[in-house]
């Protein structure tokens, strides 16, 4: 279960070190790599938790919240995979439903994370 809430920080540390990645919401990136990462792990420890629903979908944390859609988080590579609970449900596990019309309209909600879809 750790490696689990664990994995989208995790994903987002990769990138600092191994893909360049850096969100502009930290400040200039510091040219030492150590630092950066130190910076980074720093900055991520405010963002919002990210509880596993399935594989590597994901939810905010929170208690009482409901009506955030599930996000599906690879790294920095961050989708939407489905409106809320039940839809994404839909999405994974029942027949593909095709075409999505535009009343599809995903809204994230979590801090920083909704930054990177």
């Amino acid at each position: 279960m750790r490696r689990q809430l664990d994995w989208p920080v995790e994903g987002v540390l990769l990138d600092v070190e191994h893909n360049a990645f850096w969100y502009e919401g930290w400040g200039e990136r510091p040219a030492d790599g150590t630092a950066a990462l130190d910076t980074a792990r720093r900055f991520l420890a405010e963002a919002p938790v990210m509880v596993p629903v399935y594989a590597h979908r994901y939810l905010p944390a929170g208690r009482g919240c409901f009506g955030h859609p599930v996000l599906s988080m690879w790294q920095t590579d961050i989708i939407y995979y489905g409106l809320d609970l039940a839809d994404y449900i839909h999405q994974e596990f029942d027949e593909a439903r095709g075409e999505v019309d535009g009343s599809w309209n995903p809204r994230a909600t979590a801090p920083f994370w909704r930054d990177l879809l």
